[in-house]
């Protein structure tokens, strides 16, 4: 039997040294960038599998500091945990990502994610964590 189940992927708003770093995926055309991605393992937990992400994505070790949120994928069939992560060491991009943007959290809180709809509302809830009194 077949259920049809939504596939788990975490989303890594990284911070490194102040600012916040997103990328372009080798396959997508210039211009676009996101956040860091990766699907969820078999005995992960999703605080696991972000930084895990990171590790790989970025060459970086990184700390979950806050969730963010959670958002349906529907077009792919999944359910993306997004997670801010403040990372340290050295960059060394993987084969996966082309190009990287560091911005400054006003920048970030501004920029552009043309359609990627998630990531713009990914970027909106953390801006609204930011902003929220304590």
């Amino acid at each position: 039997m077949y259920w049809d189940n939504p596939v788990p992927v975490v989303a890594a708003l990284v911070l490194f040294h102040d600012r916040y770093v997103i990328a372009r995926h080798a396959g997508w055309p210039s211009g676009l960038f996101s956040v860091m991605t990766g699907y969820l393992e078999r005995s992960e937990t999703p605080e696991q599998a972000v930084v895990r992400e990171v590790l790989e994505e970025l060459g970086v070790t990184g700390q979950v500091t806050r969730p963010i949120g959670n958002y349906a994928f529907i077009e792919k069939n999944q359910l993306i945990l997004a997670y801010e992560v403040v990372a340290s060491g050295t960059l060394a991009v993987n084969h996966e990502l082309v190009e990287l943007k560091h911005l400054l959290p006003a920048e970030l809180a501004e920029y552009d994610f043309g359609p990627l709809i998630i990531t713009q509302a990914l970027v909106k809830d953390w801006r609204a964590l930011n902003t929220r009194p304590t």
